[in-house]
């Protein structure tokens, strides 16, 4: 007997691979918000890639034994295990609508397992913590070189903010407000600048005195005047425009090299270090990418007293995910944030809450 092919309905186009994952783009792009074609692009440019060592050209060449093969080829490729089972869950989503569209077998999809995770493989420890974003602030402050320039700036802005980059690179000069010392992050996809979940991501935040004080000597003083090509002017500008993403990527890896402030702990001189390139800055095993400064910023808006709600209002996320993927308190954090719950409660003399309550009122 003949097995049935990979191929579902035998009237529809036996698509090649690389053809079938741009129709899945195009046809769910206009459902999708902020990054997710970005993703998926880049995720499923990795399963391409199995399809050519492997020799996969079309979609009757996904057989299901085949496609159970993807996740051996992920693992020989030493990706995180939260890599490898979050491009397993792509994949399949892909898989899976394929079928739906005929293209594919029905149940394909299923010869993909996720891996199964640990807490702690779900979640990043990978932090700025709040005690370095100190160190870095304190110095930009007091630097006769270094304060209000671009990198100081921008550090500023997330670390007071917790602002992902695709808020910052939203930002125009119009945003801020220097004397309201607030900035509004707007969704304007129409002219490419398109917030994580859209409209739901609005939002109008205060600066302190401090870091607005930084941010209006930059704009007054060290921002390129340039216009983006829909004749907005970005806030944190570049000297073609806005910033690709990758370039602010690259702007905080710069800002937080430890070199700026302090003896380069891998024994370089700066002078002759090529890491200190924009470019080259992400190589420094020391310097970081703006999420584990944003993970930092909240971590820190947590320690000092706010609540989850307020901070993921600030940051334009949940506190069902403040507390999985970004808040990571160390020990001594986490001890100072219970203390003062804790600190002087005795069994033998408060048995109610309203015993807490008439001490704490007296």
């Amino acid at each position: 007997m003949t097995p049935p092919r990979a191929h579902g309905d035998q009237n529809a186009p036996d698509l090649e691979i690389p053809e079938a994952i741009d129709l899945f783009i195009t046809r769910n792009r206009p459902d999708w918000k902020g990054e997710t074609a970005r993703t998926y692009r880049k995720s499923l440019d990795t399963f391409e890639k199995f399809a050519e060592d492997e020799e996969l050209d079309t979609i009757s060449d996904l057989e299901m034994w085949r496609v159970g093969q993807f996740t051996d080829w992920l693992i020989q490729q030493d990706y995180a295990r939260v890599t490898v089972q979050s491009k397993q869950k792509q994949a399949r989503r892909w898989l899976k609508w394929l079928e739906s569209q005929g293209y594919l077998r029905i149940g394909t999809h299923l010869a993909i397992e996720p891996l199964q995770l640990e807490d702690s493989e779900q979640t990043s420890s990978d932090i700025l913590r709040p005690k370095t974003l100190r160190e870095f602030l304190t110095f930009y402050r007091d630097s006769m070189q270094w304060r209000a320039k671009r990198r100081h700036a921008l550090l500023e802005v997330i670390s007071h903010t917790g602002g992902r980059r695709s808020c910052i690179r939203s930002l125009d000069v119009s945003d801020y407000d220097p004397d309201a010392r607030t900035l509004k992050f707007l969704n304007r996809p129409e002219s490419g600048t398109r917030l994580k979940r859209g409209d739901s991501h609005q939002r109008k935040v205060v600066l302190s005195e401090k870091p607005n004080e930084v941010l209006h000597e930059f704009v007054e003083r060290e921002r390129v005047d340039v216009h983006d090509e829909t004749g907005r002017r970005p806030l944190f500008a570049s000297r073609q425009g806005r910033p690709a993403r990758s370039t602010i990527t690259n702007w905080i890896y710069q800002a937080t090299l430890p070199c700026v402030m302090r003896e380069c702990p891998h024994n370089r001189q700066r002078h002759n270090c090529r890491w200190t390139a924009q470019t080259e800055a992400s190589k420094c095993p020391s310097s970081t990418s703006p999420h584990p400064a944003r993970r930092g910023s909240i971590t820190w808006q947590l320690n000092i007293g706010r609540s989850i709600q307020d901070v993921a209002d600030r940051a334009a996320t949940t506190p069902d995910v403040i507390r999985r993927y970004y808040d990571r308190p160390d020990l001594d954090e986490d001890l100072r944030r219970r203390i003062t719950d804790f600190d002087g409660i005795d069994i033998c003399e408060h048995s109610d809450p309203t015993d807490i309550d008439v001490e704490v009122d007296s």
